[in-house]
């Protein structure tokens, strides 16, 4: 048996969290401008755009590295070699800005992780067989679990970004109805 390193987007966005991670850990305050991004418009810095998707590699601790971490690798390379490494950059990194600009507009504080793109995930998983007038019940379920458990945990003051979880769940709903259509 060998080791092989396939898919390649899901391998790459998981090193690139845990280097983040563990570099946030030596130069906090240099790094996070580019992996947190905060709830203000900042159109005169270049490190803010770039935050726009780089939120997506910084994890606030070990445990919410682990937590997201663990499903995305769970997910990631199930959908990345079901749709293609291309499309599946597409997917991630439209998320992440729409994501990321969602929050801007709704909330005020810092958004950080990997947890738009794995609830994207989530619930695309459900749908990558699906077929013409047909809906999965297994959808149905992720969909009533995991979304409504965020609809109801948004009105939560936990520190946790639920506008982020549901834009990446609403994401997932998207391609994976765009897929059906034949959408490239």
């Amino acid at each position: 048996m060998k080791i092989t390193f396939e898919p390649k987007v899901s391998i790459f966005i998981t090193l690139f969290c845990i280097c983040v991670f563990g570099l946030k850990l030596y130069y906090p305050i240099e790094f996070n401008q580019y992996f947190i991004l905060d709830g203000e418009i900042r159109s005169q810095s270049l490190a803010w755009y770039f935050s726009t998707m780089g939120y997506i590699f910084g994890h606030a601790d070990m445990k919410h590295l682990i937590g997201n971490l663990s499903f995305f690798l769970l997910l990631s390379p199930i959908v990345e070699k079901q749709i293609g490494s291309a499309k599946y950059l597409l997917m991630v990194v439209t998320t992440a800005v729409i994501t990321g600009v969602i929050h801007i507009v709704f909330e005020d504080n810092g958004l950080l992780g990997l947890s738009g793109i794995v609830f994207m995930l989530i619930i695309l998983s459900t749908l990558l067989h699906i077929k013409s007038k047909e809906i999965p019940f297994t959808f149905i379920l992720i969909f009533i679990f995991y979304l409504g458990q965020e609809v109801y945990l948004s009105f939560a003051k936990d520190n946790v970004s639920h506008m982020a979880h549901l834009t990446g769940g609403i994401s997932g709903i998207f391609w994976g109805f765009y897929k059906r259509k034949g959408g490239n």
